[in-house]
């Protein structure tokens, strides 16, 4: 009872917590956004330190999972984003000095969480827990590689549908997107350094289903709600319409139009 008293205020807690914050997020309340900011780091800081405080946990595996992928995860995340906001592009932050450097510390963060799959060193982060291969890396790498591929090349190709000067852009999403793929499929038939390649098929088919469950019940949302709207919609009254503007209220306009913008009575 003690033990499992320890778990939920140690691992679950501050999880919630983390939750918590982001639904704060979205209130108009702009302390309150503060507030969430600060309550979902602390959350995240105590989770992150579970699988020191309560080991005992099956669970606390996935923090020490968190702890090992944070420098890879931040350097792709940060990378790709610097690459992608850079340049000659509409809706630039960055100059575009700025994106080899980008490029530079993505393909930095996804050599360092591939090298975690095919190297065994004592040097890179571990993804083992307990003496056997971290379960919660067997669900995170797969679904990370696979969504990373089908987003990314799907992104590239919006992107460069509706896109305008985002030739780069598109560009850096199809090379990103074909990476992860290919690094999906060679992990798929060899062995990686802790996992075999039988095991990691089975985990992408199960990744796989658990990606089309969730664009299967996002499209159901949609589809959902698309209806629900058209029958509020269609269930309104009609609108009247207006009667034609008279000589008073056309006088009226042209006098206001003439104030702002200038011009003579006979024009």
């Amino acid at each position: 009872m003690e033990n499992d008293l320890s778990v939920a205020l140690m691992l679950w807690a501050p999880l919630g917590l983390v939750f918590f914050s982001l639904g704060l997020q979205f209130r108009k309340d702009v302390s309150a956004q503060k507030a969430g900011k600060v309550a979902g780091l602390i959350g995240l800081v105590f989770f992150g330190v579970s699988f020191i405080t309560v080991p005992e946990s099956p669970s606390a595996a996935s923090s020490a999972l968190l702890v090992s992928l944070l420098p890879s995860l931040l350097l792709m995340s940060i990378g790709l984003y610097i690459a992608l906001f850079a340049g000659d592009i509409p809706v630039r932050r960055f100059s575009a000095k700025m994106r080899p450097i980008g490029l530079l510390m993505f393909v930095g963060g996804f050599a360092l969480f591939e090298s975690m799959h095919w190297i065994n060193s004592s040097f890179l982060p571990t993804i083992t827990w307990e003496g056997e291969t971290n379960r919660f890396w067997m669900i995170f790498r797969p679904t990370f590689l696979l969504a990373m591929s089908s987003f990314l090349l799907a992104g590239g190709y919006v992107v460069n549908l509706v896109g305008e000067r985002t030739n780069q852009t598109s560009s850096v999403l199809y090379l990103t997107g074909g990476l992860s793929f290919l690094l999906l499929l060679l992990s798929a038939f060899f062995d990686g350094s802790s996992t075999s390649s039988d095991e990691f098929y089975n985990a992408v088919l199960l990744a796989a289903s658990d990606l089309l469950g969730f664009l299967a019940g996002l499209g159901l949302t949609v589809l959902a709600f698309g209806v629900a709207i058209w029958q509020f919609e269609s269930k309104r009254p009609d609108l009247k319409k207006l009667p034609p503007p008279s000589s008073d209220q056309l006088s009226k306009a042209a006098q206001i139009v003439r104030q702002n913008l200038g011009g003579n009575e006979d024009e």
